[in-house]
């Protein structure tokens, strides 16, 4: 048995060499797969949606590829610790987890029909590696549309003719079948050997391997780029693909009035490493840049409280977001989608210069600290009144 970790804990699965030979899907018993997962992954609100040879069925044809065995998912680097935790309830659905692959692949099999499952890692501020032999821009995995396929909803690019064009040429319109399995029983052997390898290599030795292969497809992707008149991706840190034996990873906030969207952020930072850093800004700092901000409690307050959350390794404070980067120790730098003012952006500069990675994380929906003041504001407001 192997295992992976979760928030939960390990969850154990049984590993498997997997070659589909001849299989092909079968659409009746899938769709009530991805009906079932797309449930689930709407209860964790990530990013995810078709990929590969599948996308271009949807898009092309409204169908499942005739000839792929699996359906192909992706989802980001920063919502994996979160898929992980629903790994667990889609046990109970009669999913079971057949093998995981340390580049960024899970598989998924109900009834029969498999789904794999890619985690797209940053590898600079706008490409992700697909955890394949490709990559893929920033830009067709943030700007997205809602799809309708069978009734489930997904996220496609919102140019999705210029990204299939971009990655697989102006015929991907062409019915083209690319991926073949064989039947040979010598052919699998191999394949079998092959893989049962790679899981079995030490990480120095796997990564090394990775890296090499991660190379040669880069370049493929900057001959791609130049064809499409589109800037080569600067900065790139593909080693980064390599988890390290220990992460550090800082956010920083002001936190005032300690929420639970606060605490979902920094669950959700601690999975993307080993230590968490929280840092919190300081209150004079604040009051004497913007006198009108309205901080309730002292920075030692909010610090106390930060410390007391069990994802928390170390509090510290700030006053301005690009000097704490140059000033302390860690390998990710972790910021939500609202914090883009100018010292952010000097920031986030600074960690792309420096080989550190930046990871934007989402807010928790309905709720958040200035929803709250106004909260107690009204609330104050309401009781003088019927004084």
């Amino acid at each position: 048995m192997t295992r992976i970790k979760t928030s939960k804990g390990y969850l154990e699965y049984k590993n498997h060499l997997l070659n589909f030979g001849s299989k092909v899907l079968n659409p009746e018993k899938m769709l009530e797969n991805l009906h079932i997962l797309s449930l689930y992954l709407a209860k964790i609100d990530i990013n995810w949606g078709p990929a590969f040879g599948t996308l271009i069925g949807i898009v092309r044809n409204e169908e499942f590829q005739p000839w792929k065995p699996v359906f192909d998912i992706y989802i980001l680097k920063e919502d994996e610790e979160r898929f992980k935790d629903i790994l667990w309830l889609l046990l109970e659905a009669d999913f079971e987890v057949v093998r995981y692959e340390r580049r960024g692949r899970y598989y998924l099999v109900r009834n029969g029909e498999y789904i794999k499952v890619f985690v797209l890692t940053k590898v600079c501020s706008d490409v992700r590696h697909t955890g394949s032999s490709d990559f893929i821009h920033e830009k067709y995995i943030q700007n997205t549309v809602k799809w309708y396929f069978k009734g489930i909803q997904l996220n496609v690019p919102a140019e999705v003719d210029e990204y299939l064009e971009f990655q697989y040429g102006k015929d991907w319109t062409t019915p083209k079948q690319t991926v073949i399995y064989s039947n040979n029983l010598f052919v699998r052997y191999r394949y079998w050997m092959k893989t049962w390898i790679q899981d079995h290599l030490p990480d120095d030795l796997y990564y090394k391997w990775i890296l090499n292969h991660r190379k040669k497809d880069f370049k493929k992707f900057k001959m791609q780029c130049v064809k499409a008149g589109i800037p080569l991706p600067l900065n790139v840190q593909l080693a980064s693909m390599q988890p390290r034996k220990y992460r550090k990873v800082m956010t920083v906030g002001v936190y005032d009035l300690l929420h639970k969207g606060h605490v979902e952020l920094y669950r959700r930072a601690k999975g993307l490493g080993d230590y968490l850093i929280v840092a919190a800004q300081d209150g004079d700092f604040i009051l004497k840049y913007k006198p009108t901000a309205q901080v309730m409690n002292s920075t030692e307050d909010r610090k106390y409280m930060i410390k007391a959350i069990r994802y928390v390794d170390e509090v510290i404070t700030y006053t301005d977001v690009d000097k704490i980067v140059q000033e302390v120790d860690f390998d990710v730098f972790v910021t939500g989608p609202d914090q883009i003012h100018a010292g952010f952006q000097r920031a986030i500069q600074w960690c792309e210069e420096h080989g550190k990675e930046h990871i934007v994380l989402g807010r928790t929906d309905g709720i958040s600290s200035s929803e709250l003041k106004a909260k107690i504001a009204a609330k104050n407001k309401e009781i003088k009144t019927a004084l």
